[in-house]
């Protein structure tokens, strides 16, 4: 649902660039953004390792940053949106912060008692950790000493409500486990980044895209797609809108360097090259374009501070819509991350967050012309920060959310209001509880 724009401010206001209009185009007033709170967590924070979820519920959203040595998490702080510490494990270290891989850490009511837990990997041990304070639930051994790239959470024992968990290492193996933490099987395979689950066949039983192959939910193969390199990203939607809803899966193929789109049994569609393809991600940002749209981000083949990144659209059928033409300043312009946002303000059409975009360029909302809906101002743009979007304060509206590892601002969109609540439990979204640095779904 699109929401009403509100013309009050909070806090701090951007004034939003409108681009040239095409023909057939009509764009109302462009929406104010009002910084709804600033956080300081500089003592223990994180690049990529932040997740939101209510844990105090208060039904608003609070926040887990997991510093980390390696893949190790060493920390995890909980925090709500005013900046209180909820509770702390391990021993914060403001060096541990760097990532730029994911981290085995989610935020979900594994057990469906209505509250949710932290599920992490600290030291040898998969641990569920009380959500409300932080006290040790349930822990099991790793079932391998590198199980720990990323935890995912899906439905293989077809619950009412997924409650298995998913870990892996980098890039060989993955394992299946229950609530109970008991493996119930495995698969050695190209993984990818991260592995989605989706139950394509409608049985209740999630299937699992691992990489370039389709995993029933017992992990035996449905069938592989002979693509090159690595799945960096993937996004399953129904992207030619047919009336049966079938879906198709969108990948963005690290080292293949390629865009594909295939459909439910392994075929490809469409295919393109680039430079390096690092995310992908699936929308209707086009009015003028049939069905969904396919927007790849290119990091091209340069990765000194010199390089430059492009965003490309794709329509339903391959055809390339626009691509980015960057025309801002400043270093290191080739490592912007992506995420598709439904919902901003009352106009239709789904938008493109980009942000990591170095130089001085900070957070941005684009529309599928490319043209600036949004920005997000926050300190030193040029240097690491990650964003993401979701109803943080409970008001029904979205929220943007930008970090790096001294900061937390929280953007809404008008006069949001941090001491908005709804009315009743907000269960966690699958895409806050599957939460990857490698972000494409929405």
């Amino acid at each position: 649902m699109r929401r009403r724009l509100h013309s009050s401010l909070v806090g701090l206001a951007a004034v939003l660039i409108i681009a040239p209009l095409m023909a057939d185009e009509r764009i109302e007033s462009r929406n104010n953004v009002a910084l709804v709170k600033k956080l300081d967590v500089t003592d223990f924070g994180v690049w990529s390792g932040l997740r939101m979820g209510d844990l105090n519920g208060d039904n608003r959203l609070d926040i887990v940053l997991a510093q980390n040595r390696g893949q190790s998490v060493t920390c995890l702080t909980a925090i709500d949106i005013d900046g209180k510490i909820l509770w702390q494990v391990g021993q914060p270290n403001p060096g541990n912060h760097k990532t730029s891989f994911d981290l085995p850490v989610q935020i979900y009511d594994i057990d469906q008692d209505g509250t949710n837990e932290v599920i992490c990997v600290m030291g040898d041990k998969l641990k569920i950790l009380n959500g409300k304070n932080g006290a040790l639930e349930k822990e099991a051994p790793l079932p391998a000493k590198d199980a720990r790239d990323c935890i995912v959470i899906a439905n293989f024992s077809g619950n009412a409500q997924p409650q298995d968990i998913l870990i892996k290492n980098r890039y060989k193996n993955v394992w299946a486990l229950d609530r109970n933490l008991k493996v119930m099987w495995s698969h050695a395979g190209n993984t990818g980044h991260y592995p989605w689950p989706y139950d394509f066949d409608g049985d209740g039983h999630d299937e699992l895209m691992c990489g370039y192959t389709l995993l029933n939910h017992d992990g035996t193969k449905k069938w592989e797609a002979k693509l090159p390199g690595h799945s960096d990203g993937v996004a399953i939607s129904n992207v030619d809108g047919d009336a049966a809803n079938t879906k198709e899966i969108a990948l963005a193929c690290c080292g293949g360097n390629t865009f594909a789109l295939l459909n439910d049994k392994g075929e490809v569609l469409w295919r393109h090259p680039c430079g390096h393809s690092q995310h992908i991600i699936v929308g209707d940002f086009r009015r003028d374009s049939p069905g969904k749209e396919v927007c790849g981000l290119d990091r091209g083949n340069n990765r000194s501070a010199s390089g430059v990144d492009a965003m490309i659209l794709y329509s339903t059928d391959g055809k390339q819509l626009w691509r980015e033409k960057r025309t801002d300043t400043g270093k290191n312009r080739w490592t912007s991350l992506i995420t598709m946002v439904p919902a901003w303000d009352d106009r239709p059409g789904d938008l493109i967050l980009a942000y990591r975009r170095g130089g001085t360029t900070p957070p941005t909302l684009y529309d599928g012309y490319g043209r600036t809906v949004a920005v997000f101002p926050f300190p030193n743009p040029e240097a690491q920060h990650f964003a993401q979007h979701a109803d943080i304060c409970g008001d029904e509206r979205e929220e943007i959310v930008v970090w790096n590892e001294k900061h937390v601002y929280i953007h809404g969109n008008g006069a949001a209001s941090s001491d908005s609540k709804t009315p009743k439990r907000r269960p966690q979204t699958k895409r806050l509880y599957n939460y990857t640095h490698y972000i494409g779904m929405p």
